[in-house]
């Protein structure tokens, strides 16, 4: 981390601040977590080494994420810094392994992060084009595994997709939420069972259809009775 202050402030120097501006490595460091006043700035695909504690193995990759945030307050600056870890491909159960930079590398991003608090402090004018490129001079192996990668696994790739991926992506989005085609239609209604007036639930209409079989059976049987006592 000397390398890493050392350097910083001698870009500080090189740009004429008078104010002192502090670097210093912060593990805790989240993506779009920030205090009140704080500015943030991601540098990605810087390429770095690692070696695993484990098994030795060494890899290389160009796509290691480190992460600034920055404040100026009472005439002075505090950067903090975070490079996402990686872990060994090999080992069963890796420990995520502290990135190396080469000194070109950490010039140039060095610089992107000087060019950065010019920009958001000092109200200097940057321009993209302004910002150097991390230059990938050592063989990279193999597809980035992000399983094994601190910064895919904490959200750093996805949160920071440029603006015109996920313009593309509202089109899907629209097709996923459409409108189901039975939506908005009146439900159909639901037929309701009115009960027959011959129906047993009229306990009274029930008794008077008894009483009337009842007395026909009476006038039945008293006609049949008065006939054969005529004769």
């Amino acid at each position: 981390m000397r390398t890493w202050q050392d350097i910083f402030a001698e870009k500080i120097a090189d740009v004429h601040l008078t104010e002192p501006w502090m670097l210093q490595e912060d593990d805790t460091l989240q993506v779009h977590v920030l205090e009140p006043g704080w500015k943030e700035f991601v540098q990605r695909r810087a390429l770095g080494r690692f070696r695993c504690s484990q098994c030795l193995q060494e890899w290389s990759s160009a796509k290691v994420h480190v992460l600034f945030h920055m404040c100026r307050c009472r005439g002075q600056g505090m950067v903090r810094m975070r490079a996402f870890r990686q872990a060994c491909r090999r080992c069963p159960d890796p420990k995520l392994e502290e990135a190396e930079f080469n000194h070109e590398t950490v010039e140039r991003l060095l610089h992107n992060l000087v060019l950065k608090i010019l920009q958001y402090f000092y109200h200097v004018s940057v321009q993209p084009s302004d910002l150097l490129e991390v230059v990938v001079d050592a063989p990279v192996a193999g597809p980035h595994n992000s399983d094994r990668c601190e910064g895919c696994q904490l959200g750093v790739c996805s949160k920071w997709r440029p603006a015109q991926e996920l313009d593309d992506r509202k089109p899907l989005m629209t097709r996923a939420h459409r409108t189901p085609k039975h939506q908005g239609r009146r439900p159909h209604a639901t037929p309701t069972h009115h009960p027959s007036p011959s129906n047993c639930n009229f306990p009274w209409k029930c008794w008077c259809g008894f009483g009337i079989t009842l007395l026909c059976g009476l006038a039945v049987l008293l006609f049949v009775l008065l006939y054969f006592t005529r004769k």
